[in-house]
């Protein structure tokens, strides 16, 4: 027998390939996870900004189409900046910003040598230089993060910030071109919900999904799992919950000082708009006045929805009023709204596990806690239970591999 521990892309995406006999333990009472829909006031709003990159993975494109149909967007996000809409990315669109700035940038990212980093902000301030890191990455990524960027590991930041291309930062200076540039410059979303994507995709694997059950205790010796209603015996186990947490249940404890791993909980403020005024799919927001950090447009859908995305404290109270004149501030600011009546109704979810920081425990805990795990027979998958920063579909590709690889 092996159990799946959670029902969301990764734990499904496992269970289409696992060839013995198994069960999805998921402590909600419906699939999907992050990556599915909530249903609030007859609305269904996503957990923020969450769509499918099929970069590299092309057949994970084609598997998951075979679920369910996707609709294909060219990227359109804009940095939010001195009251400018500019294109995402900044460096590749310097003509946006004043004759004078403009110069002094590309001169410092021309003049950039690669240096080696042994920081974010060295990472930054060596291939960017010093005045787009002040104008644009140290606010946004110090707001994002909440804390500074030298204690953070370069290259293993969100998404992974490449080097620039000096070529097309040179020609973005001098003329006010789009490039469609990062791992994201085409996004997915299924049609015409995330949710009819997750009811088709669990469907194979509906009858082995025991929902509302939580697991509370992991027997690594035994190799049994407790749950709020029974115990399993499991011959291999798939862990999808965070890594820290998971840690925390197993016993014997294992011998890493697990409480040191970090992360970010994240507040998704899903709101419907009486009308759309915008046309982009999502901003940044570095400035500090601005109390998020990003606002977007949900695609497809027959409402106008969007969502705010703030960093907060995991066990912090929230404060519905200061939220609701945050997110006002920011509508209006940004044009999505001309007065507070145009919000019919608004949302707030807080996501305890968004992201993982990559600190310096990161390397000393996370890849010899995962290779403990798996001389145990445990695998832990999936941007949460591998702690790292992962898109959906690499997602799916790791769940079928480590799936395929348990099948021998």
């Amino acid at each position: 027998m092996n159990i799946i521990i959670g029902a969301g892309i990764s734990g499904l995406s496992a269970g289409h390939i696992l060839k013995d006999e198994f069960w999805i333990l998921e402590k909600n009472f419906s699939p999907g996870g992050l990556s599915g829909q909530y249903q609030v006031n007859g609305f269904a709003f996503d957990h923020g900004g969450h769509y499918f990159h099929f970069q590299n993975r092309a057949a994970v494109k084609e598997y998951v189409e075979k679920f369910h149909a996707f609709t294909a967007y060219q990227r359109n996000s804009k940095v939010f900046l001195m009251k400018r809409f500019i294109p995402y990315s900044l460096q590749y669109h310097l003509a946006y910003l004043s004759k004078r700035l403009r110069a002094i940038i590309l001169q410092e990212i021309l003049q950039a040598n690669e240096a080696r980093s042994e920081n974010l902000r060295e990472f930054l301030l060596g291939n960017f230089g010093e005045h787009l890191l002040d104008l644009f990455f140290e606010p946004f990524l110090g707001k994002f993060y909440g804390r500074p960027l030298d204690e953070l590991l370069a290259g293993m930041d969100k998404g992974s910030i490449p080097v620039p291309k000096k070529d097309e930062v040179r020609q973005g200076a001098v003329e006010k071109k789009r490039f469609a540039e990062g791992y994201n410059p085409f996004f997915y979303y299924p049609q015409p919900a995330a949710q009819k994507f997750i009811e088709s995709y669990s469907q194979p694997v509906r009858q082995r999904i025991r929902f509302g059950e939580q697991v509370t205790r992991v027997d690594q010796q035994r190799k049994k799992v407790y749950t709020n209603k029974g115990t399993y015996a499991y011959d291999n186990l798939i862990n999808t919950m965070p890594l820290k947490e998971f840690l925390s249940i197993i016993e014997p404890r294992p011998p890493f000082d697990w409480q040191r791993l970090n992360h970010l909980s994240t507040l998704v403020v899903n709101a419907v708009l009486a009308r759309r005024r915008r046309h982009f799919h999502w901003l940044y927001l570095p400035e500090a006045e601005m109390p998020f950090y990003r606002a977007g447009y949900y695609p497809n859908g027959k409402a106008t929805t969007v969502y705010l995305e703030k960093t907060v404290l995991a066990r912090g109270r929230l404060d519905h009023r200061e939220t609701l004149r945050d997110v006002v501030l920011t509508l209006q600011q940004t044009g999505m709204i001309t007065e507070p009546g145009e919000i019919l109704f608004h949302d707030l979810k807080k996501i305890p596990v968004s992201y993982v920081v990559f600190d310096r425990h990161w390397p000393r805990l996370v890849p010899p806690a995962l290779k403990f795990l798996r001389q145990r027979q445990i695998y832990s998958i999936g941007r949460y239970g591998g702690w790292k920063y992962s898109s959906m579909a690499d997602d799916i590709q790791t769940a079928r591999d480590t799936a395929s690889l348990i099948n021998g």
